[in-house]
């Protein structure tokens, strides 16, 4: 900020933070830049389904009976059978007591029941997932696929483990990244993924862009602002500097488009692995192995 104010004075040193700020967010936005991209796993809870439950027409509150419920359910899903959808614990008052998402909209009733990991985050801020394997079973999952094919597919969720797909559901209530895993996982495991994350904006000096995004490219951008700033009243306008700012802005992001694909070409793609008789054809490692392809 302060060698942007140092081009114009008169520029409030919040209103180029702004400046800053704005400008990254058009960089991130302009790409999956490789800095952006991040690694993780999704570790799947095992089932619950000891002693019964009682669900009510109508209503949020779920009570057990035979059951030894705990606040790390919270954010798992709940059910009764196949033809009630999945509803998500928001709240594990007791062991005998939990809280769902949405009313039950079923009928009264009392019977056996199931707490699953259905639906998952994959962390915070992550923008795009771009690719994630099944380590239990041995192959790649589709992902970003839309829950729609899934209920084309299984419309009541019977198929239970074997998953093969990561569906991409809407955002979490504090907004982060939900995709739901089919078939339901039935058991514990983990799913490893790479993703792609969309950065926080910068607000304390320390702060800088993430890796690879060039701080002085941002800096060089707010510059042509700050030479616009106050119109031709101000003392320090000069549309010529600020249109020269903008053009070295551009070469440079240019420039730093092309070091990028050097680290993970995105401006050219290719099919790889799946067709037959390419690496990585058929459903799963193991299948490789025993398989002629």
């Amino acid at each position: 900020m302060n060698e942007v104010c140092q081009w114009n004075p008169d520029v409030d040193p919040m209103v180029a933070g702004r400046w800053l700020n704005n400008y990254l967010r058009q960089v991130i936005d302009k790409r999956q830049w490789y800095g952006l991209k991040v690694r993780g796993t999704v570790s799947i809870a095992n089932v619950i389904n000891a002693g019964t439950a009682t669900v009510t027409n109508g209503s949020t509150n779920v009570t057990g009976v035979g059951t030894a419920w705990n606040p790390s359910m919270n954010g798992l899903q709940f059910r009764v059978g196949f033809t009630y959808p999945y509803q998500t614990i928001v709240n594990v008052v007791n062991s005998t007591t939990l809280t769902l998402d949405t009313p039950f909209g079923g009928t009264t009733t009392t019977g056996g029941y199931t707490i699953v990991e259905a639906y998952a985050t994959l962390g915070a801020n992550i923008k795009y997932l771009l690719w994630a394997v099944n380590q239990q079973q041995g192959w790649p999952m589709e992902v970003n696929v839309p829950v729609e094919t899934l209920n084309e597919w299984d419309v009541w969720r019977q198929s239970l483990g074997w998953s093969t797909v990561f569906a991409t559901r809407p955002p979490t209530p504090d907004g982060q990244f939900q995709i739901e895993i089919w078939p339901t996982p039935y058991g514990n495991q983990v799913f490893p993924f790479e993703a792609y994350t969309q950065p926080a904006d910068m607000f304390l000096d320390s702060d800088c862009p993430p890796p690879f995004i060039r701080a002085d490219l941002l800096v060089t951008r707010a510059i042509a602002d700050a030479k616009l700033f106050g119109g031709r009243a101000s003392k320090y306008y000069d549309p010529t500097v600020a249109q020269m700012k903008i053009t070295e802005y551009n070469v440079a992001l240019e420039a730093m488009e092309n070091a990028d694909n050097m680290f993970d070409q995105r401006d050219v793609t290719w099919e790889y692995g799946q067709e037959e008789g390419r690496v990585g054809f058929g459903p799963g490692s193991t299948w490789a192995q025993s398989h002629d392809v």
